[in-house]
């Protein structure tokens, strides 16, 4: 079942297209160690919530699986600041360091029902938006059995997702989009849990969740 989900991701990562990069791109390796080592960033968030029920459960576990060209795709998904945009997702969306890009993992995936309470969708788009181009383009896309629960930047121009999937095995995405690589890591752990971390991490934005 694990080369099965691994067969699944790797369908999402076969276009060749060229981007354009990111602007103000931090390449320096100290930030970005810095960033992913804070106290309250979102990787640690995300490690400890599991890390609860799961001691073991750590960055080190995850190897690499993949590396492939960036797949970038249309979306309808509107702009922050434009006609269309709910102000409900503003607080979900995932900035770089530039505050010039940012990544929506939200606003496909979810809606709130007429008594406040989350609905959910089958699928979830992940989404790349370019600020002083007003421009997004789809760079992920997931399936039921998988899911992104977290994402964080290094810098302004790497970008990581980190997810969940059906068989309670995590994995994590880095996009470098100054290079046009995505690399797939999974890991070697299976986790037990009842409830999965984007819930509560719905939860603690003050989403209801059944």
């Amino acid at each position: 079942m694990k080369d099965y989900a691994f067969l699944l991701l790797a369908l999402l990562f076969s276009c060749d297209q060229k981007p354009k990069p990111p602007a103000n791109v931090n390449t320096s390796k100290s930030k970005s160690a810095q960033i992913t080592k804070q106290k309250d960033s979102s990787l640690n968030k995300w490690l400890q919530y599991y890390q609860s029920e799961n001691p073991d459960f750590k960055l080190d576990n995850f190897k690499l699986k993949e590396t492939s060209k960036i797949s970038f795709r249309e979306t309808s998904v509107p702009i922050l600041n434009k006609e269309g945009f709910n102000e409900t997702y503003k607080p979900f969306l995932v900035f770089n360091k530039s505050k010039d890009h940012y990544l929506d993992f939200d606003s496909y995936n979810w809606f709130l029902e007429a008594d406040g309470t989350a609905g959910f969708e089958a699928d979830q788009q992940v989404v790349l938006v370019d600020l002083k181009q007003k421009k997004a383009r789809q760079i992920a896309f997931f399936g039921p059995s998988f899911w992104v629960e977290e994402a964080y930047w290094k810098g302004d121009s790497v970008a990581v997702l980190l997810g969940n999937s059906y068989d309670k095995i995590p994995f994590k995405t880095e996009y470098n989009f100054l290079q046009n690589t995505v690399k797939y890591y999974q890991s070697a752990d299976t986790l037990k849990f009842e409830t999965p971390y984007f819930k509560m991490r719905l939860k603690k934005r003050g989403i209801k969740i059944d």
